[in-house]
């Protein structure tokens, strides 16, 4: 194979090594690059460049945009829905985690350069909070930044919130049953969502996305493959307490049937199901 031939292959291959590593590779590409073409108007125009980054324009990328923060938290500039918060201190929209965060963030030196952080903010195109990934850039007085929306949940989100269903359900069944249903916050988050099954009746009793599977029976259930999946379930946990079951479903975030893995729980007479999907 000619040396050429082998080094575009080599490179190709780490490109895609990457990108399964890190499912956002993308998207951090993109708004770092975003980033630095403001960061260098700003350097141009100062304060002037404010204007620009609150249009749609150069500064807006499909779902990047640019946001300015002043260092006493006052948002100066948006290119996204969040211009309907310019002029206004954001620091009280914050929750307390994220407000030590944020802090952290505006007294960051200026010499630093492009920092990354995370958070919780809302999505507004979804409606819902979603986690956040910026890249900033400390400025004089303000803090230039593009972030982007990671709704892919992983194994520890999952198995965090198996703990607070599986402890709801040991303090009131009825009343976790019925939030679950209704979709309260504390039992949906980003692409995660338990599904309670009543193991004597052999159907579901909750469901964190789709409330018309509620009442229907759990054994008949296939995979969007079209693969056997409640039945399966229902066979391996007959003698023990946990397993957990890979199948494909339909993420509610990507709307793309993807690869999933649930962690399974029996807690008395129910079975709970949470899982995480994998690129």
């Amino acid at each position: 194979m000619p040396i050429v031939t082998r080094i575009s292959l080599f490179i190709m291959l780490a490109v895609i090594g990457n990108a399964w590593a890190n499912p956002y590779a993308e998207q951090e590409s993109r708004a770092t690059a975003l980033l630095e073409r403001a960061v260098a108007y700003y350097q141009e125009e100062g304060e002037r460049s404010f204007a620009a980054f609150s249009r749609l324009g150069p500064f807006t990328e499909d779902d990047l945009y640019v946001f300015v923060v002043s260092r006493d938290g006052v948002m100066q500039a948006s290119g996204g829905p969040s211009r309907v918060l310019i002029g206004r201190n954001i620091a009280p929209l914050l929750d307390d985690q994220l407000r030590a965060g944020f802090q952290s963030i505006l007294q960051a030196p200026r010499t630093e350069g492009i920092q990354v952080g995370e958070y919780r903010w809302i999505n507004w195109r979804l409606g819902r909070v979603e986690r956040k990934k910026a890249f900033y850039q400390p400025m004089n007085g303000h803090i230039l930044a593009v972030g982007y929306y990671m709704p892919r949940a992983d194994r520890a989100n999952a198995l965090n919130m198996m703990e607070r269903v599986v402890a709801a359900l040991h303090d009131n069944p009825a009343l976790t049953i019925e939030q679950i249903n209704q979709l309260d916050s504390q039992f949906y988050q980003d692409d995660i969502y338990p599904v309670v099954v009543d193991n004597e009746t052999r159907r579901f009793v909750a469901h964190g996305y789709n409330r018309g599977l509620v009442g229907s029976q759990f054994e008949t259930v296939k995979d969007n493959a079209g693969n056997p999946l409640g039945g399966p379930v229902v066979e391996q946990m007959q003698d023990q307490d946990s397993g957990e079951f890979s199948y494909m479903w339909r993420n509610p975030v990507t709307q793309q049937i993807e690869p999933k893995t649930a962690a399974i729980r029996r807690v008395g007479r129910y079975l709970v199901l949470v899982g995480w999907y994998t690129d």
